[in-house]
């Protein structure tokens, strides 16, 4: 991975999808904590570690899989409390 992606990131105040980039203090691995509010507004978290010695494009694929995995989770609940079935 790229040095410069090994920054922090805080999240980001949004009403829909947030992330937010944690490395370790001797920056080795990651940890991505990702974020979705639900209808009520209510806040929902997946978060995934990566290790900076890795291949990008997996680590790519596993946060694409993460979000995807939130994203459901989330839609689920909002299609609960419509009562329709998901």
């Amino acid at each position: 991975m790229n040095r410069r992606h090994a920054t922090r990131r805080t999240p980001k105040e949004t009403l829909g999808f947030s992330w937010g980039r944690f490395p370790t203090e001797d920056g080795s691995v990651i940890t991505y904590r990702l974020y979705r509010r639900d209808h009520r507004r209510a806040v929902h978290m997946h978060v995934l570690s990566v290790f900076t010695n890795g291949d990008r494009d997996t680590a790519a694929a596993h946060l694409r899989k993460a979000r995807k995995f939130l994203r459901d989770k989330v839609d689920e609940i909002d299609l609960a409390s419509m009562g329709v079935a998901a």
